[in-house]
């Protein structure tokens, strides 16, 4: 499975679930994986200057002769002609044809979704679309790059491409969720009604064709029934995968970020929801529109969980523990979090927050971590050989952080 890196290891625990292990020691800055976004979305609040392919950020409007949106729906925009071109294969079949209703005046009316409710809702009809295409309808989306550039001559991957991981629509549907209910987390499961009846009759405006699912029987009575039947076994397939896609979204769904800590997407990419959360990572993820590279921040010895952070780690024990029973429904056991609770001098908290804190971003409000782009072997640096100058970047702005060999030493024990 992860053909871009030999050092890696997929492991299942009744406790952990699926995560990573180091099959051999790692070296500062090694990319440890490489992931292509299965599907990803630009956030309602960006839509309009965000591609809708690569998920960056348009730097200048197209010309008059390069449509910058989706004719059809009038949702997605994009920075260029490639990038449409691309696009177009899987967005122009239902995706399209979802987008394009999202806001009907009946759907929107009484509701009161914010931006964030109207990106979390186009992520998961986003996906219902595909499920739609390639289960139910037996279409099979293209997953090799097989697309066309703009003068018709035929895409060949580089050496780079080859290296990403590409995930699948049933890598998706495998993902682990969390099972939100009024136990649980009863605000959240509430919204999460009002988000399922949203797109059940958005379904029903779509593939039922302009019906809501408090329309009676009678006003279709005039439709050729088989295609009734046939529309709603579509609709009750998808419905049934609406609750499920929210929960496995919410929990391993990954943000798009610019320079400026703005989130402008959401991506879904299960090869990645294989990295369990720590409050002391030992690796972080630099994104790339929709692509993601996860970098080691210092060495990781064979046989130790490789882990990345879910959460801006600039907080107290307290706060990032209820951010992520909130956000993941789960309680952070990581070395950094039971320190607080074992500890009772505080040193051991001490050491491991001072520790991690290094690699904070210096710029405010920044919540990146540095990084080394290229690789610095542990030979290297016990032999302080080419490292009395090491350029770190941070995962998020780009910040450019120049320390030493001795950076890197000191590393508490957990």
């Amino acid at each position: 499975m992860f053909k871009s890196f030999d050092g890696l290891k997929l492991s299942v625990s009744e406790f952990e679930g699926r995560y990573i292990t180091a099959t051999r020691d790692i070296d500062i800055g090694e990319s440890i994986l490489k992931c292509k976004s299965y599907f990803a979305v630009t956030c309602e609040d960006f839509k309009k200057n965000s591609c809708y392919n690569c998920i960056k950020l348009i730097k200048s409007p197209p010309s008059p002769q390069q449509p910058p949106r989706c004719m059809g729906c009038q949702e997605v925009w994009y920075c260029s002609e490639q990038c449409k071109l691309e696009n177009q294969a899987k967005h122009q079949h239902y995706e399209c044809m979802f987008f394009k209703k999202i806001k009907t005046p009946k759907l929107i009316q009484g509701s009161n979704f914010d931006a964030d409710a109207y990106s979390e809702i186009r992520i998961i009809v986003g996906l219902l679309s595909r499920y739609y295409q390639d289960i139910l309808l037996n279409n099979k989306f293209i997953t090799k790059k097989e697309e066309v550039n703009i003068e018709g001559e035929k895409e060949i991957e580089t050496e780079e491409e080859q290296q990403f991981i590409k995930d699948t629509l049933n890598g998706v549907l495998d993902l682990v969720e969390n099972d939100i209910n009024e136990q649980t987390n009863k605000a959240a499961k509430e919204f999460i009604d009002s988000i399922i009846d949203y797109i059940i009759n958005l379904l029903n405006f779509t593939i039922g064709g302009g019906t809501t699912s408090s329309t009676s029987s009678s006003s279709r009575s005039n439709i050729d029934m088989n295609n009734i039947e046939q529309q709603e076994y579509y609709i009750k397939e998808l419905t049934k995968q609406i609750r499920p896609l929210v929960q496995k979204v919410r929990c391993n769904q990954f943000g798009i970020w610019t320079k400026n800590d703005k989130c402008i997407g959401m991506a879904v990419s299960p090869s990645s929801s294989y990295f369990n959360h720590s409050c002391i990572p030992n690796c972080e993820s630099v994104r790339d529109g929709s692509d993601m590279t996860f970098k080691s921040l210092y060495p990781i010895k064979k046989g130790e969980q490789i882990s990345i952070s879910y959460l801006a780690l600039d907080k107290s024990t307290k706060r990032r523990r209820e951010y992520l029973k909130y956000g993941y429904y789960f309680h952070c056991q990581c070395p950094r979090c039971n320190s607080s609770d074992s500890d009772q001098n505080g040193e051991l908290e001490d050491s491991l927050d001072n520790w991690i804190s290094k690699f904070y971003c210096h710029q405010r409000k920044c919540t990146g971590l540095y990084y080394s782009k290229v690789k610095l072997s542990q030979h290297s640096l016990n032999n302080n050989i080419n490292t009395h100058e090491i350029h770190l970047s941070c995962s998020t702005c780009n910040d450019l952080l120049i320390v030493d060999s001795s950076f890197f030493n000191n590393k508490p024990n957990f």
